[in-house]
């Protein structure tokens, strides 16, 4: 019984321990990149855990936010970096499967749209699911879509929202801030329209409807909305890497 109860105990230390492991590589992986610092040895090691180990630490929906969120926002300041002008081609900057994480190659159109977005289809508006998905992909994705996500991924471009370094036990408070913080400095709320980031449009679905939007931009901005008429801003896709918030 004794040696049943070390066995778990143990399993359960390593368990949280990996997790805990992944989670801090993740930020790490980030902060050097905000800092303008080498992620060569942070990389070789996220890209040297196993696929058991990845799928055993990011059990949870928590986990795999956190997790993720970090790892997106880290790399796509890498590969801009690396080489801006692939940034032009934003299709395939996106689509390219270059991130290396557990001896697989990921794009990150698949840390978003599949894994945090619950196997979207990248052009779905939030209504299409992705029709094939590699049982990976199916063990690595979300339970549940967290429309908050929007609000903390940022693609490299001006109109994104701030990065921010995303910590497990604070998570839930960060999402909340992150998407008050960008509804209220990208909303304008007029007598006869309101304009919103293209993200509501783009994501529609992600949201649920034209009216649960309505009511979420209500709950984060201080003036009552006199219209429901929703105009979309242009979004901006210059390159602008030092959108981040350090907490």
């Amino acid at each position: 019984m004794k040696w049943h109860l070390l066995i778990i105990f143990t399993s359960l230390f390593f368990l949280n321990t990996n997790a805990q492991n992944l989670e801090d590589l993740s930020q790490q992986l980030l902060i050097r990149q905000i800092q303008n610092k080498s992620t060569e040895e942070i990389e070789k090691k996220l890209s040297n855990i196993s696929l058991e180990q990845l799928s055993n630490s990011l059990k949870t929906d928590t986990h795999k936010k956190t997790f993720w969120i970090n790892i997106y926002n880290g790399f796509i300041i890498k590969k801009i970096k690396a080489n801006p002008e692939s940034y032009q081609k934003r299709s395939s900057f996106f689509s390219k499967r270059d991130i290396p994480i557990a001896g697989q190659l990921f794009s990150f159109d698949d840390i978003e749209h599949v894994i945090l977005r619950k196997k979207q289809w990248k052009y779905g508006l939030g209504f299409i699911n992705k029709p094939f998905v590699s049982k990976l992909f199916e063990a690595l994705s979300v339970q549940k879509l967290d429309s908050r996500i929007h609000f903390a991924l940022n693609c490299g471009a001006k109109s994104c929202p701030p990065t921010r370094v995303y910590q497990l036990a604070q998570i839930e408070e960060q999402l909340n801030t992150a998407q008050r913080h960008f509804i209220e400095n990208t909303s304008i709320i007029g007598d006869n329209k309101v304009e919103l980031s293209r993200l509501f449009l783009w994501y529609k679905g992600d949201f649920e409807s034209k009216s649960a939007i309505l009511k979420l931009i209500q709950q984060n901005v201080s003036e009552d909305l006199k219209s429901e008429q929703i105009k979309y801003s242009p979004y901006y896709w210059d390159i602008d890497l030092n959108n981040y918030i350090l907490d």
